[in-house]
């Protein structure tokens, strides 16, 4: 028992620290970017002491760039003092303002938008504590998330050990329209009664940009060698309305166990607070059955760090 028990852990210390190798190396690539830009196109300037300055780029040379921002005028800036420049998309320039970029524009609570994570980027996600993951963008169509249960940890060797995998492709087909496909795979490094894994297939469909979207997905799942016949019908979206704050719902219609004839419905409502590089989620999970004992609903908490 002991000997299996480490060996769980270990899986989940290997786990960890390749996600954080991915975390440390695209930063140190970033850091060692050339620094071009587009003339008369906006960009969010990091200096090397990390404060930021975001304006129209007026020109550029060999040693320096000229700057114009709507609070400080033009401003002649050493390439010796910047990190980097990145470019602002167009739904980020508001009258307002410029906005950051959204740091977590691919995911709603629990599942993901068929916008593209960004290729050598990713985010870290904590739910309740307890719920670790983590995804990242291999190439510019495919990325791959994964998490575990840290409960486990604390029961004194006698948890399952649950984790998942969740590889993702998607594509831009058109204009504000992303489609995409997707496997997740669940299942615990400690038997628990017969439960052999869980798995399903997903594909779903998302208009919109980074700020605001919708997408509807649709999965067939298959668990202890029995596969659905009826699937999970799943309806998010999300839209951004201030520079730090925005909102996010997911809806779940779901075959009822043992009688997939028949289905039920659960919904989600939350703000999102934003910042550059993080996110946090107050939601709330609801439906009738849910709103006869807590009115509001049961309380869902994350927060998303973004690489």
């Amino acid at each position: 028992m002991k000997r299996s028990i480490d060996v769980s852990k270990s899986i989940v210390i290997v786990f960890v620290f390749s996600f954080l190798m991915m975390i440390i190396f695209p930063t140190r690539i970033c850091a060692q970017q050339k620094i071009t830009g587009e003339i008369n196109k906006t960009y969010i300037v990091t200096l090397n002491d990390g404060s930021t300055i975001s304006g129209k780029l007026i020109s550029i040379t060999d040693k320096e760039i000229v700057i114009s921002s709507g609070t400080l005028g033009e401003m002649k800036l050493s390439k010796e003092n910047i990190k980097v420049m990145t470019p602002v998309a167009s739904i980020n320039e508001k009258p307002s303002g410029v906005w950051f970029s959204n740091p977590n524009s691919s995911r709603y609570l629990l599942s993901s938008s068929a916008i593209p994570l960004d290729k050598k980027t990713g985010y870290y996600q904590n739910t309740w504590i307890f719920v670790n993951s983590f995804a990242y963008g291999i190439t510019k169509n495919i990325s791959i998330s994964g998490g575990f249960e840290i409960i486990s940890i604390f029961a004194k060797g006698d948890g399952p050990y649950a984790f998942y995998l969740n590889p993702k492709a998607s594509f831009k087909v058109a204009n504000n329209l992303y489609a995409g496909a997707s496997i997740l795979y669940a299942n615990t490094i400690k038997t628990v009664d017969s439960f052999g894994g869980l798995a399903t297939l997903n594909g779903f469909i998302t208009y919109g940009n980074k700020n605001n979207n919708i997408t509807a997905a649709i999965g067939w799942g298959s668990s202890n060698g029995d596969f659905s016949s009826k699937p999970v019908v799943t309806i998010s979206g999300m839209t951004r309305v201030s520079k730090r704050i925005g909102f996010v719902s997911e809806n779940w219609i779901i075959p009822n166990i043992g009688d997939e004839a028949k289905y039920y419905a659960l919904y989600s409502y939350g703000i999102r607070f934003l910042g550059e590089k993080t996110s946090i989620d107050l939601a709330f999970i609801n439906n009738k059955d849910i709103a006869k004992a807590i009115i509001i609903g049961i309380p869902w908490l994350d927060f998303v760090i973004s690489f």
